[in-house]
């Protein structure tokens, strides 16, 4: 858990633009290159290529109207377990290191245009629909795999074991598993403390709707939205649908959404630049810098950890039922008596002290809950505990 007063705290850019090809996507996103940082200093700019080459033209336009291209580093990978590893090294403040032609990383640490380690101020990450796609491909082949297992337990050969594996689809914990990956990575990209901009390719929505005959169908809604990680779009700041006018082959921007109030949502910017919101980094100037940390797995593992102890005491309790109430019954113990006098010594125990007990018995292997317990032995050293 993390907490903060509620005082000014720095803006960053979290901001999503999509649309067709050629829709000057990658163009506007590299424009955070032209940013300025608070000490006046222009942006060092991290750059993700997964649609292999795509912001490279990007670039030579950056170099033609006086960028200095030192302050831009460009990483190719379609891999969002090496994309991981890429926000993990700038949310640690790790080195980055020069690899070379063979791919290895070298011992020559990357620097900007003022001869420093490159760290960067932002990252474009262009082409999340290709992390989708190689995200859902890989839990495809896992389907495969299990698909495999399933047909050599069943016997099947020829045709049969064919159609078994081939046919493998995404089964509905895949897609839960790959809307997690999206959360997760879109976490991680507002807990690395820098500005992000990320691009998409567009898909039409669709809406599921009952024909004639009953059955579910999927239509059309004439809108078009992002094709990539389902939740991208809560998670983000901005949302920009980039688009070609058919008319006057004018770039245009469509604003979807945008937390920063620079622009409202449904504005048609024409031309659009990135710089607009160059105003949202000024303002940070004296004020503080909060990172929320993305814990999201750690809530997991958390969540995890609390369900497996409320199985391991229902199990005590289950196994004290069945081996013990017989010879309780015969014996003429009041099981109900000794839990009451538990409850009552608890009761008198202040709010700290309660929870100190509850410790000490669950250090001990001893239940916190009382109403399914029937083993006498269990309940007698519980009392001794509070006695």
């Amino acid at each position: 858990m993390k907490t903060r007063a509620a005082n000014k705290i720095q803006t960053k850019l979290v901001t999503l633009l999509y649309g067709a090809t050629f829709s000057g996507k990658t163009t506007l996103g590299l424009q955070l290159a032209d940013f300025k940082r608070n000490d006046g200093k222009p942006f060092r700019v991290a750059v993700v290529d997964a649609e292999g080459g795509g912001v490279d033209d990007a670039v030579d336009e950056l170099e033609d109207r006086g960028i200095d291209t030192r302050n831009i580093h460009i990483f190719y990978t379609q891999s969002l377990q090496e994309l991981t590893t890429i926000l993990d090294k700038i949310k640690n403040h790790d080195t980055f290191y020069e690899f070379d032609e063979d791919g290895n990383e070298t011992d020559e640490p990357i620097v900007d245009a003022d001869g420093e380690e490159f760290f960067p101020d932002a990252i474009l990450i262009d082409g999340t629909t290709i992390f989708r796609l190689t995200s859902e491909q890989g839990l495809l082949e896992l389907s495969k795999k299990r698909n495999t297992i399933k047909a050599d337990k069943d016997g099947l050969v020829g045709a049969e074991r064919f159609v078994k594996i081939q046919g493998a689809d995404l089964e509905f914990k895949d897609y839960k598993k790959l809307n997690y990956s999206g959360q997760n990575l879109v976490l991680d990209l507002m807990a690395i403390g820098i500005n992000v901009v990320l691009t998409a390719r567009e898909k039409d929505e669709t809406v599921q709707k009952m024909d004639k005959n009953g059955q579910q169908v999927s239509v059309s809604t004439g809108r078009k939205v992002h094709d990539s990680f389902k939740g991208l779009d809560y998670n983000v700041k901005t949302i920009l649908h980039m688009y070609q006018d058919s008319e006057t082959g004018q770039i245009c921007a469509e604003v979807v959404k945008d937390r920063t109030r620079v622009h409202k949502a449904g504005d048609i910017l024409e031309d659009p630049t990135l710089l607009d919101w160059q105003t949202v980094i000024d303002k940070n100037v004296d004020k503080k810098e909060f990172v929320l940390k993305n814990d999201l797995d750690k809530a997991v593992e958390t969540e995890q950890e609390m369900y497996e102890k409320e199985a391991m005491e229902l199990h005590k309790s289950l196994k004290g039922d069945s081996t013990t109430t017989n010879d309780s019954a015969s014996d003429g113990v009041d099981i109900e008596a000794i839990k009451k006098e538990i409850i009552a010594k608890r009761n008198t125990l202040p709010p700290t002290e309660k929870k100190a007990m509850k410790e000490k018995l669950e250090a001990a292997g001893l239940p916190t809950a009382y109403k399914n317990v029937t083993d006498v032995a269990t309940l007698n050293k519980v009392l001794a505990m509070f006695d």
